[in-house]
């Protein structure tokens, strides 16, 4: 298995934003601009007026990592330079009342060396009041982009005659084979009705033949590709 490419690295640390400032001073406006200064985000909260964006379908917390904030600061397109002279991109931060999210295209270690780095750095510059105790509890999400020889289909011979047996009509019209297109692994719910998904599926758009998969999970991005070469062993040795 060879990773194309890290879609998407996400890193949610929750813990309570009031912590950081007790005495309850009025540090936004100053907070905004030192973040997009100090991270070069190209687009920034505007430190005069500092209102949490509006909660959109393309909102960063997805339903198998929420933060229960209804909107959030967001600041996009910045970068963070986690060794030498090499940065990485940070896609989004986005503060919210309960917690922090990094997006990152490149794994989620980045991202929680990213948000080390703003709060222990946010400490020296503002003199908050953070400390790691105040971390109730991160969650992760991963999103990658593979190409594996492995054939679905194999999981089970049934699965294979079926693609056969469809018709044309639901290729609409067309001549086109069928293949087994995903699998998924979901959890029980949890107390808030929501589902844990692990899921492996052919990328989108292309052809069977480049072997491009697409995975999700939330999880750390080495603890996910590390699952992702397993199932490629499993399904190998069939």
């Amino acid at each position: 298995m060879k990773l194309v490419h890290t879609k998407l690295a996400r890193s949610i640390w929750l813990f309570d934003l009031r912590d950081l400032n007790p005495k309850g001073e009025d540090l936004l406006g100053d907070l905004v601009s030192w973040v997009k200064d100090t991270y070069n985000f190209a687009v920034a909260p505007d430190p005069d007026n500092p209102v949490p964006n509006p909660p959109t379908p393309t909102s960063p917390i997805p339903q198998t990592a929420p933060v229960q904030a209804p909107g959030g600061l967001v600041f996009q397109r910045g970068n963070f330079q986690t060794q030498g002279e090499f940065f990485v991109s940070i896609t989004a931060l986005t503060l919210y009342d309960d917690g922090i999210v990094v997006d990152t295209t490149s794994s989620t270690d980045d991202a929680d060396r990213f948000a080390g780095h703003l709060l222990r750095s946010a400490v020296e510059a503002f003199k908050v009041a953070f400390e790691p105790a105040v971390i109730r509890r991160k969650l992760y999400l991963s999103e990658l982009v593979v190409r594996s020889e492995m054939s679905l289909e194999s999981l089970h011979p049934a699965l294979a005659t079926f693609a056969t047996r469809l018709p044309s009509s639901v290729a609409g019209g067309q001549t086109l084979p069928f293949g087994v297109g995903a699998v998924s692994f979901w959890s029980e719910p949890n107390d808030a009705g929501q589902h844990r998904v692990f899921s492996v599926e052919r990328q989108l758009g292309r052809a069977f033949s480049e072997n491009r998969f697409y995975s999700q999970a939330p999880l750390q991005t080495h603890v996910h590709f590390g699952l992702l070469q397993e199932l490629e062993s499993l399904v190998l040795a069939r």
